[in-house]
């Protein structure tokens, strides 16, 4: 067996030993401990795995997975992820659970073992089977709250619309099969490479596991869902559901796109150019009329992934004027990270404000715990695109890339989608700086005061002196 299996070998151990100490005694802190040294030496091996000589540019595969770089440096932003939001969970679930805290743990790991292995899928199979992994694990998560009702209403309604989502797919899954008799990605890039290979029942098999990515990733008209589930679900489910689910569709999103020539088939590609400029200007425009920082942050995160759309029009696309192929790659993998790390950001820190749902919750923000106020600012500026942050380099990257390869009819759109979500971003500033009562406890801990510099200065560093970032990327895409 292949070394790079190793990361999700050591979490499928830590998974089994967790279900042990959970039926032998349970034990909070003892759980806490196992699933974050199987996240951190996942992700070290992981690291490892990408950065050795011998590895870092190989490429492996086999009939249902393939490794490369580029997996490699996905797969360690997604442990990375969860490792920062489990550093917090310790905290919140003592404040927020009275029982039942470990299963929490072990949910969490079979999500993340699950967008793990749709990050190295090769082959339907075992895409449908880790999705499917992911998706049910998200399910107890988003209903993990016995005393809210809120949040077991927002479990229903995941798992109807889940089921919904993947019967669409494994409906298209079966349609292609049908036709082709293979149901491995290479396949697709190995032998469908013109229009004249695309019939009727092949396109409607593509649409709807196009449908089903498009409830994964919340985007129009597939998004009907996310602010009631983001709203209901417990604080960290909603981070992990708007982080490391939509990360790990978005890939197969992209593995699709790329290796199956969606774009030389037009019925797709307009589809899709619809839902990117509909995502992007339905998205901001429903955020402004909400008066919930998540149903804010959910209604953005259909704009920000509908600009990402707008990447997959340029691969394969004859025009360059930067004279660089690997560039649209490189755009998607730096706005992708970049939005991510923001987001992350933001639910950490309102992991540590109690009520902080609310914008009224937020009033006064400023004048009571300042440091909190100026992460989140610094977080809501860079989900906006002001320079010398994050996000603007993000957008950056994505407008450059859009010009070069003269694609450019979405940046209209963008620039309107971007200006209408300045807004509500600014709003939650000013809430902050607004005149409150109601006073608000100081940072209890010298770590909660150590992670909100450490967002600050991630967001901020990234932002402003890029390079180190950007040549990273580069490195690996190239």
């Amino acid at each position: 067996m292949s070394l790079h299996y190793l990361p999700a070998i050591i979490i499928s151990i830590a998974i089994l030993v967790l279900l042990l100490v959970i039926a032998l005694k349970r034990n909070h802190q003892l759980a806490f401990y196992i699933t974050g040294a199987g996240l951190i030496i996942a992700c070290v091996s992981q690291f490892s795995l990408l950065s050795a000589s011998y590895l870092s540019a190989s490429y492996f595969s086999d009939e249902l997975f393939s490794f490369s770089s580029m997996s490699g440096v996905l797969s360690v932003l997604l442990l990375g992820i969860l490792i920062f939001l489990w550093l917090q969970l310790h905290t919140w679930l003592e404040k927020h659970e009275a029982n039942h805290k470990e299963e929490f743990y072990l949910l969490l790991l079979l999500a993340g073992l699950g967008a793990l292995g749709m990050i190295v899928s090769e082959h339907f199979a075992s895409f449908f089977l880790t999705i499917e992994l992911m998706s049910l694990s998200f399910v107890g998560l988003i209903a993990y709250s016995h005393s809210q009702l809120s949040s077991q209403e927002a479990g229903v309604k995941y798992l109807i619309l889940s089921a919904v989502a993947s019967a669409f797919m494994l409906m298209g899954i079966a349609i292609i099969y049908l036709q082709t008799g293979n149901l491995s990605f290479q396949y697709f890039a190995d032998n469908i490479s013109n229009t004249s290979s695309y019939s009727m029942l092949f396109t409607a098999g593509l649409i709807f596991i196009l449908i089903g990515l498009l409830f994964k990733l919340s985007l129009v008209p597939c998004h009907l869902w996310v602010a009631d589930i983001f709203e209901g679900a417990p604080l960290p489910t909603t981070a992990l559901l708007s982080t490391v689910s939509k990360l790990a569709s978005f890939v197969v999103l992209w593995k699709l796109f790329h290796l199956g020539h969606w774009q030389e088939n037009q019925i797709v590609l307009t589809l899709i150019g619809v839902v990117a400029v509909a995502s992007m200007l339905i998205g901001n425009l429903l955020a402004l009329l909400q008066n919930s920082i998540l149903r804010i942050l959910a209604f953005s995160s259909i704009s920000h992934f509908g600009y990402l759309l707008i990447l997959l029009f340029l691969f394969n696309h004859n025009a360059d004027l930067l004279d660089n192929p690997a560039f649209p790659l490189e755009a998607l993998l730096f706005y992708l990270s970049a939005y991510l790390i923001t987001l992350t950001g933001a639910f950490s820190i309102l992991m540590k404000l109690e009520g902080g749902k609310s914008l009224e919750a937020l009033t006064g923000l400023f004048w009571s715990k300042p440091l909190h106020a100026a992460s989140l600012s610094i977080v809501m500026l860079s989900l906006a695109g002001i320079p010398l942050t994050l996000g603007f380099m993000g957008k950056f990257y994505l407008v450059t890339a859009s010009i070069s390869y003269q694609v450019t009819w979405p940046l209209p759109f963008l620039v309107i989608a971007s200006v209408i979500g300045l807004f509500f971003y600014l709003r939650v500033i000013m809430v902050m700086l607004s005149a409150t009562q109601s006073p608000h406890s100081s940072p209890s801990t010298s770590g909660e005061v150590a992670s909100l510099w450490f967002i600050i200065l991630l967001i901020m560093g990234l932002g402003t002196f890029p390079a180190l970032f950007a040549d990273t990327i580069k490195s690996v895409v190239g």
